[in-house]
Parts: structure tokens; sequence; C-alpha cells
């Protein structure tokens, strides 16, 4: 109650404003120009008085203007400057103000300036990619190339922390796979940006310490365009992309249709090695694995947006998805090599694993929105349906030999598992400046229902044996009541955010086959506090502070064992509790071109899959584990710079500390601290080759020299590509040559060694890849794009795996 009455009391809170100024801003072809700066300096000294941005629709305003003289300026990289005398007295509406193109000549030619691809606030790092070579590819390829982000098989990190991704502000709640396959199916020509949040407000939910928020474009032109694309690559096996987009738009509806059809094979392969010990400490055997998996599949993606227009401050909004990946087949051959202490001669088994996947997922999302106070404020009402089904089914057969390579046993069985989720989410979101204040207040409920059943068959026999030990039927409930308010406020030289979110869980897991009922509920406040102090007009210090949490994902909770061979199995932990982050961070921003962050990160009940070896069964079993506490000490460093007229060079490093620690429950149940000091760097140059910039290319590198992924250790990692994008037929089609792993250096390899465990694997994923990629636009092809949602509530479906 006294979160609400403090959200009452904010969102009432008024304050008589003295004058206000407000406008647009065009470009020459009278379509608007969104995010640039719109600046008041007092006269006759020019000194700074207010500023603010544009919106999308190039829209500004500024309030509590006190009556006198001023100057005001508009400018925006690759526009002329406009400036403009005015004396306040009175409301004062500019209307549209044209900013003209900033050119210049180069040996008779004349080239126009182009927009950056990279912008630095102090929450976030914002990844321009609209009419770039990325805007050819899709979603996936646009975040693995975002400064600041990088992917670890499938997992997208941010400060060495995985993200949170978000849509338009939504948050998006698949699966990592379908994730994954969701990413890929987006066309990057509709995507406008990406927003890298190390500080998220109040109002995005309180799980994640980091968020990815990927904006894609609106419409702001009547009329229709639409887009057909396909791209091929290929390392070991080919993948296919073929896609069309629709877009039309007139006084009333705004209407977005997005189809794509991503039929592929995909190869992984692992090395691993464990090496198991005797009672006395004494090394007992060492195990040799080769993994060689095969994933073939057919995904279908359909996404759709419309926006009603009812007037000037009402619109409404419908969304959906429906993605489909139905008959896809993972087949994994496992070599197995035992290897006792002392012998000279291998014994061992292969493993043979066919497993049959059917996936369907989509979601409905319907929203509501009214603005008011001249366009200052905004309320909308919101409604998600989410819903997830799949079904697995695994034969595995395995087949066990001497050290002469004699057949010796065989043991097989099959599994039948089924899986749905279904999510409901409503939220209120209320926005509204009020003198120099900037409110935000929003309240949300989400209600999550997944029900997992697992039937396990012994086949050894010739016949399928049900075995109800190893069966099981999981029931997961789980209710969310969320609040929050956010208040920002600015000054001449000082300007803070202050934000509170306020989360009630209710959580009920129901495992048939372990008799048990495991219940949670917990209160819980996320605060979260930003003071920036512009120090002089080149220097700016920002201090924040963020708690959040992480809960366990669903299948995660599931106390099912999916086995990789006899003696490697992954399961559930229907005991897991919620992690909870604490982090803080110091920002120096000079000349909005350098950037370093110092921050400090504690996360205690930290989520992770540990591997534990049983030395007595020789069975390596892969956990989902809450570790005692995780945390980070960490330095980075990110700048960007123009060289000349065509480069565009930016980079980033971090130098870090990691330790975490955790019960070792199968070396006597001690504790068990893990530390590593390691180095990330990332550098990505765009760069123009042709006088009329239709001939672009990009050159991304990276190293990662180590980093701590719950016990294991991950070292040495480079990464690297090329992108080359060329415009053809006057604009209407582009083609795009992409390569990628250049050195062969994005192995990933693993290491756990400690007290009596010792395993390690190295993962050998396709990464040396060649991308050929091609768009036709027609239809009013030069009009921007529409926007396109994606709902909340979808990604805890996921099993948590060790990014690899």
């Amino acid at each position: 109650m006294k979160i609400i009455t403090l959200m009452v009391l904010l969102v009432s809170l008024q304050i008589t404003a003295q004058h206000s100024i407000q406008g647009n801003l065009v470009d020459e072809q009278n379509q608007p120009v969104a995010y640039a700066n719109a600046l008041l300096f007092k006269m006759p000294d020019s000194t700074y008085y207010k500023g603010t941005t544009t919106d999308e629709n190039g829209r500004f305003k500024m309030e509590n203007i006190a009556t006198g003289d001023y100057t005001f300026a508009a400018s925006y990289v690759g526009y002329v400057t406009l400036s403009r005398k005015l004396t306040i007295n009175n409301t004062t509406n500019l209307n549209d103000l044209i900013l003209s193109t900033s050119t210049e000549s180069l040996d008779g030619v004349t080239v126009t300036a182009r927009r950056p691809t990279i912008e630095k606030r102090p929450d976030r790092l914002i990844f321009n990619v609209e009419n770039t070579s990325l805007s050819t590819s899709n979603a996936a390829n646009i975040l693995k190339n975002t400064p600041g982000v990088f992917e670890m098989n499938g997992s997208y990190m941010v400060q060495n922390a995985t993200a949170v991704i978000y849509i338009n502000d939504r948050r998006v709640y698949i699966t990592q796979d379908e994730l994954n396959d969701f990413l890929r199916s987006q066309s990057g020509d509709n995507i406008k940006s990406v927003e890298v949040i190390t500080n998220p407000s109040a109002n995005y939910d309180a799980e994640g310490v980091a968020v990815i928020n990927i904006n894609t474009s609106k419409g702001v032109s009547l009329g229709y365009k639409g887009s057909i694309n396909g791209s091929y690559s290929i390392d070991e096996l080919a993948k296919y992309q073929i896609g069309t987009s629709q877009f039309y738009k007139n006084n009333w509806v705004n209407i977005y249709a997005n189809y794509s059809y991503n039929p592929r094979k995909d190869l992984k392969l692992d090395e691993a090695q464990v090496g198991f010990f005797n009672p006395d400490g004494s090394r007992s055997s060492r195990w040799f694995t080769d993994f060689e998996k095969v994933t073939e599949s057919d995904a279908h993606n359909l996404n759709t947006a419309i926006d009603f227009t009812l007037d000037d401050s009402n619109d409404i909004s419908i969304s959906a998805n429906y993605s489909a990946n139905n008959n896809q087949d993972v087949r994994t051959d496992v070599e197995t090599f035992i290897l006792p202490s002392g012998s000279m001669s291998f014994d061992g088994f292969d493993t043979n694993s066919d497993l049959a996947i059917d996936r369907t997922t989509g979601f409905v999302n319907a929203a509501w929105n009214n603005s008011f106070n001249e366009g200052a404020g905004r309320f909308s009402l919101e409604g998600n349906y989410i819903f997830t089904d799949r079904d697995k089914t695994q034969d595995l057969l395995s087949t066990f030999f001497d050290q002469n390579g004699a057949t010796t046993s065989t043991n097989s069985f099959f599994t039948d598992a089924a899986q749905t989720i279904d999510i409901a989410v409503a939220k209120a979101d209320y926005e509204n400046t009020v003198g120099n204040y900037l409110l935000k207040a929003g309240a949300k409920f989400s209600d999550v229902s997944s029900t997992s059943q697992l039937d396990f068959f012994d086949t050894n026999t010739g016949s399928r044996q049900f075995n109800a030990a190893l069966s099981d039927r999981f029931i997961y409930d789980e209710n969310i009541y969320a609040a929050y308010f956010q208040v920002d406020r600015d000054w001449d030289r000082w300007a803070m955010a202050l934000g509170l979110r306020a989360e009630q869980t209710d959580v009920e897991g129901d495992s048939r086959s372990l008799g048990q009922v495991n219940t949670q509920e917990y209160f819980e406040l996320f605060p979260n506090l930003s003071v920036t102090n512009q120090v002089s007009d080149n220097h700016s210090l920002t201090l924040s502070y963020r708690r959040s949490i992480e809960r366990p994902r669903y299948e995660s909770l599931n106390p099912f064992t999916y086995f990789i061979n006899d003696n490697n199995v992954n399961t559930g932990n229907p005991n897991l509790r919620p992690a909870f982050t604490n982090k803080v961070n110091l920002n120096w921003n000079i000349k909005n071109q350098y950037f370093f962050d110092a921050y400090y990160t504690r996360t205690d009940n930290a989520l992770a899959i540990l591997p534990f070896q049983n030395n007595q069964t020789n069975v390596v079993n892969s956990q989902n584990f809450n570790m005692d506490y995780e945390l980070q000490y960490s330095l980075d460093f990110q700048f960007y710079q123009f060289l000349g007229n065509s480069i565009i060079f930016q980079a980033q490093t971090s130098l870090f500390y990691m330790e975490n620690e955790f019960t070792a429950i199968q070396s006597g149940g001690v504790k068990q601290k893990n530390d590593v000091t390691g180095l990330y760097v990332s550098t990505l140059s765009s760069i123009n080759l042709s006088d009329d910039r239709t001939f672009s290319a990009t050159l991304d590198l990276g190293y990662l020299s180590n980093i701590l992924i719950g016990s294991y250790e991950f070292k040495n990692q480079i990464t690297s590509g090329i992108g080359l994008r060329k415009s053809i037929w006057n604009n209407r089609a582009v083609i795009t040559l992409d390569y990628d792993d250049i050195f062969l250096s994005q192995n990933q390899p693993l290491k756990s060694r400690y007290l009596n465990q010792d395993n390690e694997y190295l993962a050998l994923p396709e990464t040396n890849l060649i991308t050929i990629g091609f768009t036709y636009n027609f239809g009013n092809f030069r009009l921007n794009n529409n926007e396109v949602s994606t709902p909340e509530d979808q990604e805890r479906t996921n099993a948590r795996d060790n990014s690899f």
C-alpha cells in the first residue's frame, strides 16, 4: 500500500510551468529528423539553459522556461546546425524547422555526411544499423556485431553477464534455441538500432543485470512498399533463409507483415576429457569423448503488426507472431574411450542418439496508447498471451567394447517428452512531463502455467518397457505482481534518475516422481539510481546503482534427466532459488566520444550449471545449481572516431576480475572458490568504399582472454569478420557478402579443475561462415519502415546452459 500511495502522489504532482516551446524538425524532403538535439541558450552570454531531443516523429518540446531572450539551436550529424534568436514571453510554437544536409566537396565530388553508427548515453550504448551493410542480414547477426555484446552459443553477454532481450521495450520470452530461430528470422532491414542498456530503469522488469533492446523502424510516410530477401551461408553445412516483408500506411492504419523460411543444417563438434579419481586421490582412469551433432531444421516464422490511429491522442496496436520448427532432427554420434590408470589399451563405448523435436510458439499482443498534455504525457494498457508447445523424443543406443574392440554389451532406451507453456500478461504504464520532472509509473501482472511430461522406456530387450522411476510429470505455476515508479530530473549541470520497482512472486512446482511440491513466496524491492554531473562542456560523470533478480527458468526447475550418453547427463533442480544482483557503476564521458566505466557487481545465490563428476559411478552430471555468490570488478573503455569522411572506427576494452564460490557436492561438501582476471577487446570499423556511398564494408575483430562460467574457465577466443554491402539499381536492390571467423579462432575451450574434479571440453561449432545475401525492394521502397513489436514474457521458458 505504501508503494501504491507513493505512486499516486507522484502521478498527481503538479508544478506550474512558466512558458513552453515546441516544434518539429524535418529534412529537405519534409521527413522527420528523429533524435536530433534541440537546445536553448540564455542571452546575452549564450550560456546553456535547457535542451532535449526530438522523438521518432521529429517533435520536441521544452517547458518551464522563464521569460527572456534566447538563442535556439537544432543540430544533428549530417545536417547544418540551425540557429534562431527568440524572445519568449508566452507559449511558443516554432512549427516545422528545416535542417539542411551538410555537404563538402572532395576532389569535385559532393559527399553527403552520414549518420553515425554509435551513440553513448550514461545508461546505454545505441548502435544504429539502418542503411548499413548489416541491414540485409538478420537480427541475430546484428547482435553479434553490436559493440559491447558478445555471443556464446546463443547467449548474448553484456559486461560479462547474460542480457535480457527486448524488442521495442517489450521483453521476449522464449527458449534459447527458439530465440535464435526467432532472431535469425527477423530481417535486418526493419531494425533501426540496438540499445545495450547497462543500467535499466524501473519500467523494465527487475530481471537481468543488462538489457538488449532492439528498436524497429516506424512508418512515417504514406504508401506501400515491400521487399524480398534471401541468404545462403556455408561452413561445413549449408544454411538458407528466404523471406518477404510488406508495409502499408495511410492516415488511419499502419500495417506490417513478414514471413521467413529458414532451412538449415548445423554441425557441432566437441572434444571432451574427464579424469576420474580413486578415494585416496590417485587417478583411476581418463575418459576421452568425441562428440558430433548434426541438426536439421526447417523453421517458419510469420510476424505481423497493425496500428490503428483513432485520433490525435489515441491509437491501438495489435501484433502477433507464429513460429513453427517441426520435424527437427538432431543426430548425435558420441565415441568414448576409457584409459585405465597405468594401462596402454582402451576400452569404451559408442553412443548414437536420434532426437526428434516438434516446436510451435506464438503470441498475440494488444495495446491502447493515449497521449495527453500536448504530447508530453502517455498512458498505455497492454495485454499479451504467449504459448509454447514442444514435443521431443530421443532414441539412444550405446554399444560397449573391450580393449580388443569386441562388443561386450549394449544399453538402449527411448524417451517421449512433451511440454506446454501458457503465459498471460497485463500491464499499465503512465508517463508525463510535469515542469522539469519526467514521471513514470506502472503496474504489471503475469501468470505462467507449464506442464512437462517425460515417459522413459527401456528398449534393451527389443521391446519398450516403461520405467516409472525415470519418468515424471512436472507442473509449474508462477504469478508475479509488480509496480514501479521512476522520476527523472535535469538541471543546468546535473541530472538525476530515481526509480523503485516492487515485485511479489508466488511459485509452485509439483514433481510427481519426487513426490514433492516446492512453493516459494517472496516480496522484493528493486531500486535504481543514476546521478550525472556535467563537469564541463567536454566532461561528465555518472554514478549509478541497480538491484536486479534472476529467477530460475522453468525447465531448470524441471527434475528431468537428459542423456548425452551413459556417463554424461543434464538434470534440473526443483529446489533452485532466485539470484539477486547489486551493481554500482561510475561512468566518465569525455567529449561524448571516449567513455570509461568502472563497476562492481555481486550476485548472491547465482544460478549456474555446474558439472559434478561422481568418481564412484564414473558419471558426469551437469546440474542446475545455486552458487553462494559471484562477483566482478571491471574497468571498461569505449570510444568511436571518424577517420576522414569515409571511416568510422569504434573500440571497446574491458579489464575485469571475476570470483565465485559454491559447495562442491562431490568433493565432501567443502566450499570451492574460483577466480580469474581477464581482458576483452572488441573493434568495429565501418568503411565507405565509393564516392556515391553505395559500396561499404565493415571489419570486426575481438579477443577474450578468459572468463568464469560457473566452475568452468573459458580461455582465449579471437573473433573476426568482414562484411561488404553494395547497392544496385538506384538503391532498389542490395547485395551483401560476409565472412566470419577469418582466423579460425572462435573455438570454445572450457576447463573445470579443482579437488577431485577434472573435466574439460573444446566446443567446435560452425563459425567459419561465408554468407551471401540479396534484398530487392519494390513499391515506394524509400518509405521508412513500420514498427514491429514482440511481446513480453517469453524467455524463461528456456533451460539455462553454460552458454557454449
